[in-house]
């Protein structure tokens, strides 16, 4: 959208004459120009003030900020985030025909807020809420109140109940903990003791540490003093989660010791699905609430530093009072979309006797760990001096990284400050050449194999000897990116790499080719498929089809039923999230002053690498972004989580 179409459409609202409000409606349509404010926001602005009776235009300023920040993830609204907020929400990626620069914005709203903070007074009240707590002064919209003081009670109610009290040891922990090649550490024990002796737990960990391993033992302890597989769900926010968390069960029950048949048949007869499905229904009109209570008496959450407020209320609300609530998940990686930063807010609990913490992680070396966690702690110069810069500027770059001695390690491949794109896309190219994606490569060659039309992958749907080495040279390798949008986005790279695959220009079809990644967008239960499922192009015997892993299984899709997808040589940070990779190649924006910038992009990316991550981009950028730290406000009061 341009200023000026956006300066018309501000202008419909007819905020108050005079002065104030032309600098209010500059930085509104400012607001729309970058798309982080829209037309039905500003409208629920204008309502409530005119529900208050308020023409004060920057009152509608005020309503905008706190539209801003809960699209930032925070529930609640700190007055004091209003000016970062502001410069966030307004940033512009290019420079626009008549539009200030981000500096000129930037000194434009450090004036406009005080103002909007005093206008403010003369909202609170039924739809937006001042409050004061443990974090300041700030304001709610009285849904997202509602929302936080009954996931506050729901979440000290859970934290201070133990089902039996009967403690899990001898002979009954020894047959739920043994496993064939690998034992639990400590950590991972204490996590399946307390998961029998308590209705609420919380377990965290980074990639690696057996979060999801614990699962078949926790299992196999509570089934064996009775719960039966219709009392127990295993969720995740996300249908990709949801298709992992049943595949991982699977995969743990086959390594099971002394796992009798009929203990196996049920363990195996559960499968993962989101909380929506578990719920029913749609928001907030749920088929299962506070009235009418699951029937259940065990609920296992994966991935769950990604639900937000609303949709754990819901689920917290539904449980009936003799179910337990396991969560799983990483506090320090990227938080829900929506707003809300649960899970760091009860691990965020001092001395919370409902959290376990799992840290010995069987992925990485001390190495990568310690440079995961100088990130963690924004320690950029201490990442830097753990981390090895490749030299991008010869051609041997990659082959060095790829050798066995830089394994479990991670890499800074840097640019210039002031490098053009194209720089960085040549290391893209020569990436995606070096790990076989552009043709010629092995994972073109393996999808365009013509005997994989007659292969009972596609005719039967079993992953075969083919179909798994399609799937391993698939997750070879994969390029992260921290924006979706313009050369160093995923949308960028991913059109730079398919011209490369046609010709050097961009394809009516891009999906015409073997051997092309695909990432579906969007749940499309009737064709088993889940938003974040990674496949390939592969020829079939009537034309393209997309051959996704899922499990033992595949799934098979001709390119023409495809439901919302896109292509998949990149993927955004957040689209990564519970996936992992052998190697990693992590993109950073040029600018860096960019508002996505931050350690838990950078932590999240590096962390999907099961051998080896590299970070691209300029030193500055990555300086800054392991020096900036998300902070989300849910208004969770820590101490209404501690148990007696």
């Amino acid at each position: 959208m341009e200023m000026k179409e956006a300066k018309r459409r501000v202008a419909l609202f007819k905020i108050a004459d005079g002065s104030d409000s032309d600098a209010v409606s500059d930085i509104l349509a400012r607001l729309l120009v970058a798309g982080s404010l829209s037309m039905g926001e500003l409208q629920t602005s204008r309502d409530i003030m005119q529900r208050k009776s308020c023409e004060n235009p920057f009152a509608c300023l005020f309503l905008a900020v706190m539209f801003l920040s809960q699209r930032n993830g925070n529930a609640f609204l700190r007055t004091t985030k209003g000016v970062e907020l502001l410069k966030t929400g307004g940033y512009l990626e290019e420079d626009k025909q008549g539009v200030a620069s981000n500096d000129e914005y930037a000194r434009t709203v450090e004036d406009a807020w005080g103002k909007a903070v005093l206008a403010a007074a003369d909202l609170d009240g039924d739809v937006v809420v001042k409050r004061s707590n443990a974090a300041g002064d700030g304001w709610f919209f009285q849904r997202n109140l509602s929302a936080v003081e009954a996931l506050s009670e729901g979440f000290a109610a859970l934290a201070q109940v133990a089902v039996d009290g009967k403690p899990l040891v001898g002979q009954e922990l020894e047959a739920a903990i043994g496993f064939e090649g690998f034992k639990l550490n400590p950590e991972q024990v204490a996590a399946v003791k307390m998961s029998a002796e308590r209705r609420f737990v919380v377990v965290t960990g980074g990639p690696g540490t057996g979060k999801t391993t614990i699962v078949c033992a926790i299992l196999r302890a509570l089934m064996a003093r009775g719960l039966e597989p219709d009392e127990i769900e295993l969720v995740a926010p996300t249908g990709r989660a949801a298709q992992r968390m049943g595949e991982a069960l699977r995969s743990q029950c086959a390594s099971a010791k002394g796992l009798g048949e009929e203990m196996r048949r049920k363990i195996e007869s559960l499968d993962g699905k989101t909380i929506h499905s578990l719920l029913g229904g749609y928001p907030p009109n749920w088929k299962y609430t506070a009235e009418n209570k699951l029937p259940l008496k065990l609920v296992v959450v994966d991935e769950s530093s990604m639900v937000d407020v609303h949709l754990m209320k819901a689920l917290v609300a539904a449980l009936p009072s003799d179910c337990r609530l396991v969560l799983l998940g990483d506090k320090d990686q990227l938080p829900s979309v929506d707003a809300g930063a649960l899970l760091g807010d009860l691990v965020g609990s001092q001395n919370a006797p409902f959290v376990v913490r799992l840290t010995e992680s069987k992925r990485f070396t001390k190495e990568f760990a310690e440079s995961a966690k100088a990130v963690n702690d924004g320690e950029a110069q201490k990442f830097s001096a753990l981390t090895a810069e490749l030299d991008s500027g010869n051609g041997e770059w990659l082959s060095t990284f790829g050798s066995k001695i830089t394994q479990n390690k991670c890499f800074r491949c840097l640019v210039a400050k002031d490098a053009k794109p194209s720089v960085c896309q040549d290391r893209l190219s020569e990436w995606a050449k070096y790990y076989g994606l552009l043709d010629g490569g092995a994972l073109v060659k393996l999808a365009s194999d013509l005997e994989l039309r007659d292969d009972e992958a596609l005719t039967d749907g079993k992953k075969t000897p083919k179909a798994e080495a399609i799937f391993e040279e698939l997750d070879r390798s994969r390029i992260l990116t921290v924006v979706r949008k313009g050369p160093y986005g995923a949308a960028g790279v991913n059109e730079l790499l398919v011209k490369q695959r046609f010709g050097g220009r961009m394809p009516f079809n891009p999906l015409a080719k073997a051997g092309v990644p695909v990432i579906v967008t969007r749940n499309t239960p009737s064709r088993k498929l889940w938003n974040g499922d990674v496949g390939v192009t592969v020829k079939g015997r009537s034309g393209m089809v997309v051959m996704f892993p899922r499990g033992d299984k595949v799934v098979c899709c001709p390119t023409g039923l495809l439901p919302e997808h896109d292509l998949a040589y990149a993927i955004t940070v957040h689209k990564s999230q519970g996936s992992e990779f052998g190697n990693v190649l992590v993109v950073l924006p040029d600018d860096v002053n960019h508002p996505l910038l931050n350690r838990q992009l950078v932590y999240t990316g590096i962390t999907r690498a099961k051998k080896r991550a590299v970070i691209l981009g300029t030193s500055a950028a990555l300086k800054h972004a392991i020096e900036t730290k998300v902070e989300r406000d849910t208004g969770i009061e820590p101490l209404a989580l501690k148990a007696p």
